[in-house]
């Protein structure tokens, strides 16, 4: 035979020589069941800061909250009394928006713009004892559309009421300064082993008029 011919068999069978897929490598061992992570939140478009109630309790008993939120980036609060009580002289913007461009609401209730003698709501102070209070939050910009208050251009600020705790138990305290200044807050705390349970409260303020003879007094009784 021809070395050639030879040559030209052999590159035949060469080429004819069957492929055979590469040997699967072994199945990797079932992973074990994986734990599931589940995420409780609710999303926020826009700048938005809570104080809670422990931030608040450390204030002098009878603060006005906006005080508390006056550590707050972009918050200013003034106001001519160490209360933050007095509502002719209390001012409060956010990012340099005034007080009737921001939204106040109370448990979701609007309070207007807050204002002294405002026709729209009430102050704060008038609505709830400084220690009843569980949160406030603050929406710093535009606030949201579903925050209902009269108006939110300039954000919101939300106060909400604390929640029962469930157990028996009482609290209070006792506030005195110049200018015969009184004031003493008490609550009583209820619960049950069938789950029923609810606070009431009482709260009594007094101070000498900054002009002339007379007493300011004011009391507030609160049941939840």
């Amino acid at each position: 035979m021809r070395p050639a011919t030879a040559l030209l068999l052999a590159s035949t069978m060469l080429a004819a020589t069957p492929a055979f897929a590469q040997t699967a490598a072994p199945a990797a061992d079932a992973a074990p069941d994986e734990a599931t992570i589940v995420v409780f939140g609710r999303g926020e478009t826009r700048q938005v800061q809570e104080i809670k109630a422990q931030e608040i309790v450390v204030l002098t008993p009878g603060t006005n909250p906006l005080k508390a939120i006056e550590k707050l980036p972009s918050v200013n609060f003034q106001s001519a009394d160490p209360f933050g009580n007095y509502e002719w002289s209390q001012r409060v913007t956010i990012r340099s928006f005034n007080q009737n461009q921001l939204g106040f609401t109370f448990d979701g209730i609007p309070l207007g713009d807050m204002s002294y003698g405002n026709h729209n709501g009430l102050h704060i102070t008038r609505a709830i004892s400084s220690e009843n209070i569980g949160s406030v939050r603050v929406s710093q910009g535009a606030g949201s559309l579903g925050t209902q208050a009269t108006g939110n251009l300039g954000g919101t600020v939300e106060t909400f009421s604390a929640d029962p705790t469930g157990e028996m138990g009482a609290q209070g305290n006792l506030t005195y300064g110049s200018n015969d200044t009184v004031r003493a807050f008490a609550r009583l705390n209820l619960g049950t082993r069938d789950g029923v349970r609810g606070y009431v409260s009482y709260g009594y303020g007094s101070t000498d008029k900054y002009k002339g003879q007379g007493k300011q007094d004011q009391h507030m009784a609160m049941p939840r």
